[in-house]
């Protein structure tokens, strides 16, 4: 999506599997068309919904040309460049910069130790209990209350703790 604000200023997003930014976007899922696919990365990536209805180019990448790591290359791409309109803004400020924690996989090994560690459910509050962080453990709890106030999402109530199994789909908790 080719997003601009009312300055020409284009919208772009770092990723973390390539060292440029990119437009907000990614591949299309099985059966999903490109616009599709466009509408639903930017409810994905960005959380906000709109309607992807024009189209600006078509064009298509060899996978030999591409800056990024092998294993996240495809064999060529088709892309397809949508507008995005020109927002103001309030639209910008609606972006949202966190998205809901739907599934884990696999814990991974720490690198320095090699251990692998269990994972638990906790509110922001217990988190801060259990470990000794101090002040600036105290900041970050305030942050993550503006920002959950900011994104409407409302406070967790207190819960006994919940060791996660290894592959969880955390919609069933």
């Amino acid at each position: 999506m080719l997003i601009t604000d009312r300055r020409g200023r284009i919208l772009v997003q770092h990723v973390d599997y390539r060292t440029t930014c990119l437009l907000p976007g990614g591949a299309v899922d099985p059966n999903e068309s490109p616009a599709q696919g466009a509408a639903r990365e930017l409810r994905e990536e960005l959380g906000v919904t709109t309607t992807v209805d024009r189209g600006l180019a078509v064009d298509w990448v060899s996978a030999d040309s591409l800056n990024a790591p092998a294993n996240t290359r495809f064999p060529g791409e088709i892309l397809h460049v949508y507008d995005g309109g020109t927002w103001d803004n309030e639209q910008i400020a609606a972006i949202l910069y966190a998205a809901p924690l739907t599934r884990l996989g696999p814990p991974s090994a720490d690198p320095a130790t090699g251990r692998t560690h269990i994972r638990i459910l906790a509110t922001p509050e217990q988190a801060l209990e259990l470990f000794d962080w101090g002040l600036p453990a105290a900041d970050q709890l305030a942050a993550v209350h503006q920002a959950r106030t900011r994104l409407g999402i409302p406070r967790a109530a207190r819960q006994p703790l919940t060791e996660l199994p290894d592959a969880t789909d955390l919609t069933t908790l």
